[in-house]
């Protein structure tokens, strides 16, 4: 893989406190040329019923010289998730995942990332599952008459009793049997998990066509350089197995809140030093 500053976007999480535009400006100004949108508050609003305008989202990011190329429908901020109940629940979540599918292809984007949702305290898990494993199926179909790829990840285990780990992933995907859903790697969960990127790739080679690539702890979302993971290794997988997705700075910890621009810079900083680019992004020497 030809690393490029394009390969690393940004994303929005983590300036929950400030507005779209301070993150837009922030990026831009950290060296960031791509960006995925993460659809939640207070930058956009999108609900069962609709969402706010994608104009002025567009709009924004053109006129900063950046491109959105993902979107995230977040989740856990919001009463909807994959592995809803049944009637009323379900409908209101096949809606709203619906619509961030819609928000994806207004910008233009081919990637939205998905998740397997939960299950409920004291129910058989394999009744969420169920649930979960039919949401996507339909999920994915509508994605496919959109032209648009839903990037399933695996959450941590404490966040999720479904999809927490490569070989529940792995099942999941393989019992949806969907060509629009495909695998990403998040590296917060994959460490938690005790995995590795090539474990990864070993398992869904060009199926594997995104990622949250995040240095971690492993257990917290963070910038390149406050963690332990071994960027110059990871780098190296990544291009030792030709992947031609993203890579995605999806910083996502509480210490950013106040300061998310440092973490940008910070984020891309590191990045700079492991690939030896020059100011322009360029490989130096």
């Amino acid at each position: 893989m030809n690393f490029t500053r394009a390969s690393f976007p940004g994303m929005n999480f983590h300036h929950s406190r400030f507005s779209f535009d301070h993150f837009i400006d922030s990026i831009a100004k950290a060296g960031y040329e791509t960006f995925e949108f993460w659809c939640g508050s207070p930058h956009f609003h999108m609900d069962a019923r609709g969402f706010d305008p994608v104009v002025p989202i567009a709009k924004k990011a053109r006129d900063a010289g950046l491109r959105p190329v993902s979107v995230t429908s977040p989740s856990f901020q919001r009463p909807y998730q994959c592995a809803a109940g049944s009637g009323a629940r379900a409908r209101e979540s096949f809606a709203y995942f619906s619509n961030g599918i819609r928000v994806a292809v207004f910008l233009e984007c081919k990637i939205m990332t998905v998740n397997s949702g939960w299950g409920l305290a004291g129910e058989a898990v394999e009744e969420a599952w169920k649930r979960s494993r039919d949401m996507l199926r339909r999920l994915a179909e509508f994605a496919q008459t959109q032209g648009l790829t839903l990037a399933l990840e695996s959450l941590r285990s404490d966040e999720t009793n479904l999809v927490w780990n490569l070989e529940t992933t792995r099942r999941m995907i393989d019992e949806v049997g969907h060509p629009s859903l495909c695998a990403m790697v998040d590296t917060i969960a994959m460490g938690a998990a005790g995995e590795t990127l090539q474990r990864w790739f070993d398992a869904f080679g060009p199926r594997l066509v995104h990622m949250h690539f995040l240095d971690g702890n492993p257990f917290v979302h963070l910038a390149w350089g406050d963690g332990s993971y071994p960027l110059a290794a990871m780098l190296s997988t990544i291009a030792d197995n030709n992947y031609q997705g993203y890579l995605v700075q999806e910083i996502a910890d509480d210490r950013y809140l106040d300061n998310p621009a440092e973490a940008d810079r910070k984020s891309m900083a590191t990045l700079e030093r492991a690939l030896g680019w020059g100011i322009d992004g360029t490989r130096e020497g």
